[in-house]
């Protein structure tokens, strides 16, 4: 394939996920009340203090049901795009490796909005006083159900960058053996410094989750690592 017939693949693989998307978001639509009821339910109450606040998060929930729903479609028009170019082995290395991508993504924003999220809304509540009253507007706390839904789900991407970087001889499993205190320091740092919640509590599940992540990650390298060493000796 030449340049231009390369931009008319993409072409049509973006406007797939356009159409995709767009339909998604009439049937996320009809989750809006329901998702707002759910959110809700920490705090009682939501408001908005503009005409167009609600609108607009009524939008971004419809949109985030059919990004969800239809994710698995974005990536495979994602790969097929890329596909084109890649030899046969690392064809196979995708078509594993995109499904377990989306698994781990599903698992960490769900391990966000069922267990990172409630806790946090709740220890943020506890710093109310008689002068500080809580009026959380809708705008603001879906922002912070969302970043927080994203770093999780970013944060499980760690097994598969880390085998990854393995697999093509980059990353050594002794070196993270190694280097295991090293890496639980930054770990607790980066979760100081890229936690959207500037609070103690939800940076500790962030590290712990982390460090979860990096003991797999640990597995799945010297898995990697072994199965080169076979190869090599056959």
């Amino acid at each position: 394939m030449n340049i231009w017939d390369h931009l008319g693949e993409l072409r049509r693989r973006l406007l797939i996920c356009i159409y995709v998307l767009a339909g998604g978001t009439v049937f996320g639509a009809f989750a809006v009340n329901p998702v707002v009821a759910w959110l809700a339910r920490p705090v009682g109450e939501l408001v908005f203090i503009n005409p167009t606040e609600a609108f607009a998060a009524q939008v971004k929930i419809a949109v985030g049901v059919s990004f969800l729903l239809f994710l698995p479609v974005i990536l495979y028009q994602m790969w097929a795009f890329v596909a084109t170019g890649l030899k046969e082995s690392e064809k196979r290395y995708l078509r594993w490796s995109v499904p377990v991508s989306y698994l781990f993504f599903m698992i960490g924003a769900a391990f966000s909005t069922f267990i990172v999220f409630p806790k946090a809304v709740a220890f943020l509540l506890t710093l109310k006083s008689r002068h500080l009253t809580p009026m959380l507007t809708i705008e603001s706390y879906l922002d912070f159900f969302g970043l927080l839904g994203l770093a999780f789900g970013v944060l499980f991407q760690l097994p598969l960058i880390l085998h990854f970087m393995a697999k093509v001889g980059v990353l050594q499993a002794d070196f993270l053996a190694k280097n295991r205190r090293v890496s639980y320091l930054a770990i607790f740092l980066l979760a100081t410094i890229f936690n959207p919640v500037p609070e103690v509590f939800t940076q500790l599940l962030l590290a712990c989750a982390a460090i979860g992540l990096f003991e797999f990650s640990l597995f799945l390298v010297r898995w990697e690592t072994r199965k080169k060493s076979e190869k090599a000796l056959l």
